[in-house]
């Protein structure tokens, strides 16, 4: 008998009952109210900002349900680079969106897991307000209390994520025109970080705070880019423009999602030099997402490979570049174009990603790899240690094939 290629109408709709379901009751978690108590955690090494442990984020869909990130675990330690790097589709904006809780709901939800993340929030009374040192700033706004903790994003209710998001965590999104609202000002939105996320701002001191976040990222004049709407900016200057607004309130978190797609060389040479200085001056941590393995090894400190909602491999930026181990990840750097190639073609992985909604039980890469080998067609590979700082995830190198 031929194998049925698609869905008939009482098996979507049996799939739509039982996701809608699901994802209602993810939804109403999200939004219930809870004690701090309830989101609070430890982190696992006290040299990490960001750990991501078993993550699962998943798309309820009338087809079935698209395990978008499958399992993710990586860390982000303090004043270091990561690049997370994959081909499209491969689940690195959407680990970047469940960090910042930015999921399009009910569909896309954060089925379980932990995103552990060391937050240096103001210290609150019983009604949760700010607790004031009854000092002020040299602009004039009063001095909190400050205290360390560490919240699970992922189990944080969505009424509390503003202590984290765009204060602490804070995204420079892919495309710039898309991002900045065309009917506002420059300033106007800038100044909005402030009044959000700064108790006592007043409107002289956001408009101080924004002209000097504007400075800092190299804008000539300042003054007449606070003035300006979006259309009135080249890619480049609205771009330094999202960085500034990421930047304004000191996060300790950057999440830049293909900070330099859609510009010129120049600029995007620009843009990576400004990140990488600025990293330094605000003492913080980068999550870059990047296709670019050439900005991967320019930028990053250590590199995380995903491929189909899967982290496959992670190490130090020379372990991956100078010792890549999973076919995938040697595929991706063949696939890069180099002027010593002596070939008028470009080499490709062949094959194609498998359907997300039906996620096989073995490799998710196996019929892609020329490297093969029976064991493939049985579990999933666990993560094999290759060393303090290298993993992956391959049969190639498990310890019964590397004794026989």
């Amino acid at each position: 008998m031929a194998e049925k290629h698609y869905l008939t109408g009482k098996e979507i709709r049996k799939i739509a009952k039982a996701n809608k379901k699901a994802m209602m009751a993810l939804e109403k978690e999200k939004w219930k109210k809870k004690p701090e108590s309830e989101f609070t955690a430890q982190m696992k090494d006290d040299k990490n900002i960001l750990e991501i442990d078993n993550l699962n984020t998943y798309f309820f869909t009338d087809q079935g349900v698209v395990k978008a990130v499958n399992g993710v675990s990586f860390n982000i330690p303090l004043h270091a680079t990561v690049g997370i790097v994959g081909e499209s589709g491969c689940g690195k904006s959407v680990t970047s969106m469940s960090v910042m809780r930015l999921l399009q709901g009910p569909q896309g939800q954060i089925a379980s897991g932990s995103i552990r993340f060391k937050s240096s929030d103001f210290k609150r009374d019983e009604k949760g307000n700010p607790i004031p040192t009854g000092t002020h700033n040299l602009d004039g706004t009063p001095k909190y209390y400050m205290e360390e903790k560490v919240y699970d994003i992922a189990k944080m209710p969505m009424n509390e994520i503003h202590r984290i998001r765009g204060r602490q965590i804070s995204m420079i999104f892919q495309e710039p025109m898309t991002s900045l609202n065309p009917v506002f000002t420059i300033g106007n939105q800038l100044d909005e970080v402030t009044f959000i996320h700064q108790p006592g701002a007043t409107k002289e001191s956001a408009k101080a705070k924004s002209l000097e976040m504007l400075n800092l990222v190299g804008i000539a004049a300042p003054e007449r880019v606070y003035n300006s709407y979006p259309h009135e900016l080249s890619g480049g200057m609205r771009q330094r423009v999202m960085i500034s607004m990421a930047l304004a309130c000191n996060p300790r978190l950057i999440i830049a999602d293909e900070p330099t797609t859609a510009l010129d060389v120049t600029i995007q040479a620009q843009i990576l030099e400004l990140l990488r200085d600025l990293k330094d001056k605000m003492d913080g941590s980068i999550m870059l997402i990047t296709h670019d393995l050439g900005v991967i090894a320019e930028m990053a400190d250590y590199v995380v490979v995903m491929y189909a909602g899967r982290v496959i491999e992670m190490g130090t930026v020379r372990e991956i570049f100078h010792n890549p181990m999973h076919p995938y990840t040697v595929g991706l750097q063949k696939s890069k174009p180099t002027m010593q190639s002596d070939t008028d073609t470009l080499f490709n992985i062949p094959g194609n990603v498998p359907n997300p909604i039906n996620m096989p039980k073995h490799c998710f890469f196996k019929e892609r790899c020329d490297k093969c080998i029976k064991k493939c067609s049985g579990e999933y590979p666990g993560m094999i240690k290759v060393s303090d700082t290298h993993f992956v995830a391959c049969h190639l190198y498990d310890e019964e094939e590397q004794n026989g």
